[in-house]
Formats: structure tokens, sequence, C-alpha cells
């Protein structure tokens, strides 16, 4: 049985950034770029980019796009407080991406979300 279309598409990028095409710091292509290249829909791209960012690959910062991540340096194991937070913003941006993407197909309007102040990351 054959992969899922986010599997193989992960599975491409993840060879590009182990190989070293895609460098710490280099962005991505876009998800409509991802999507028009191998003729996926967005939650598919959007899975397989996610993927990788579970796997602490890439970064993704809402509205600008997908970027590799360095390399944790060896013999670090766990991540400091600041990097969960991170990991977990960058979660909710794309979760809400997604929910706004929901709204905008059922013809609804997005409730305006409360503007961060950082306030979270001063509690750190």
């Amino acid at each position: 049985m054959s992969k899922p279309r986010y599997a193989l598409i992960a599975d491409e990028l993840r060879a590009k950034i182990t190989s070293g095409s895609y460098a710490p710091g280099d962005q991505l292509p876009t998800k409509a770029q991802l999507m028009e290249q191998w003729s996926a829909a967005l939650n598919t791209v959007a899975r397989a980019i996610n993927e990788l960012q579970n796997e602490g690959l890439v970064e993704t910062f809402h509205g600008v796009g997908s970027f590799v991540r360095a390399p944790s340096p060896p013999g670090e194991g766990e991540e400091d407080a600041a990097d969960e937070l991170n990991q977990l913003r960058v979660r909710v941006e794309h979760l809400e991406a997604l929910m706004m993407e929901v709204f905008s197909n059922l013809g609804l309007s997005y409730p305006d979300a409360p503007v961060s102040t950082g306030s979270a990351q001063e509690a750190v």
C-alpha cells in the first residue's frame, strides 16, 4: 500500500532538509506552491508541514512562511520553556489559520482574537 500524499510531501521536504538542499534559515516553498507542485489540497500540504514541525525540522510563522530550523546542539535533550512556548504558539497560529479557512468556506467571519502583546513570553 502506498503512503498518503501528505507523507510523500513531508518525505521529499525532509530529504531536501537533511541533504542540505534547504539549509537552516531557508524558507520552504509556500503552501500554494506545494499545492500546485503536488496537485494537493491545502489540508494535505499543511499536514505535511505540520509533520516536519513536530519533528523539529521547521518553524512556521503565520503570514510569513515555514523555515528550516537549525539542528539542536548535540547533548541537548530537553527543550527549555521558551522553545516549548514558541512551538505551542506556532501550533496555535496554524490551528487558527485552519479555523479561519473553515469559517471562510462556510461564509462566516472569523471572530476577532485578542492581540498578543508578548505577555506570555514575559511569564517565562
